[in-house]
């Protein structure tokens, strides 16, 4: 793995928040023209699965019995609730190289550079044996430096990025999450509130929908669930300890 120079890795974390600003900014116009256009009888069937998406949620999280510490079942297979701070969990039989046995967080939704509908997430429970301070040219320890860099994905080329929980950064929370993406590494000061990653999933609409589509003969199936954000954020996991511990912890459901 390359070494980041100090500089740069500012810059990457600084630009993944532009990037992550400007791709809510995008999705949001893009639902606007979905929303405007929803009557029309030639809607596309990813269109009507966001619709339905968007109610579903409303009527999930404006409970005011809910609470953020437990771990809540959004669905299974086709009718999985996806959108930005869920967490989605692999069947038992997916066998993709970066998918098998992972909890992909899903940080962002929307149109990408080539005006793709995209779907972004990392995965939580692949660790690299690299620390943050370890992979900066200046070879920084102590705090933050110290939490290990986490293996998001196979996309995105030489960027890191980080995922923390400050929220006086005036940044823009993901989803209902209480998670926030990107700033000044210097602020944060509290190494349990901070994840670093290195690169990300990413799926096309379409792609997405045919994985969600496919349920084994035990029913199995891709799963949505919402977590508080120390989970999220936890870096002890090894690899597939986040999957296998959620996916028990939805036993049942």
């Amino acid at each position: 793995m390359k070494h980041f120079q100090e500089p740069l890795l500012y810059l990457m974390l600084f630009s993944a928040m532009w990037n992550a600003q400007s791709f809510v900014e995008r999705q949001q116009q893009r639902q606007q023209c979905y929303s405007s256009s929803s009557s029309s009888s030639s809607s596309s069937r990813s269109t009507r699965r966001r619709s339905k998406y968007s109610r579903a949620e409303y009527r999930l999280y404006s409970s005011s019995t809910s609470s953020k510490k437990d771990v809540r079942f959004l669905g299974r297979g086709p009718n999985a609730i996806v959108r930005p701070g869920c967490v989605l969990l692999a069947p038992s039989e997916e066998y993709h190289h970066y998918l098998r046995q992972a909890a992909v967080f899903i940080y962002a939704m929307g149109t990408d550079d080539n005006d793709d509908y995209v779907v972004r997430g990392v995965i939580l429970d692949n660790p690299t044996p690299f620390s943050m301070g370890e992979m900066m040219e200046s070879k920084i320890y102590g705090g933050v430096y110290d939490n290990l860099i986490y293996r998001g994905g196979d996309t995105g080329g030489e960027d890191a990025f980080c995922l923390h929980s400050i929220d006086n950064l005036g940044l823009e929370e993901i989803g209902t999450s209480n998670l926030y993406q990107g700033g000044d590494v210097k602020k944060l000061s509290d190494p349990s509130k901070v994840k670093f990653f290195f690169n990300y999933m990413e799926f096309l609409e379409q792609e997405l929908e045919e994985m969600l589509e496919i349920t084994h003969e035990d029913g199995d199936g891709w799963i949505s669930v919402e977590v508080p954000p120390e989970m999220v954020l936890d870096t002890d996991y090894d690899k597939g300890d986040a999957w296998r511990y959620l996916r028990n912890a939805i036993r049942g459901m």
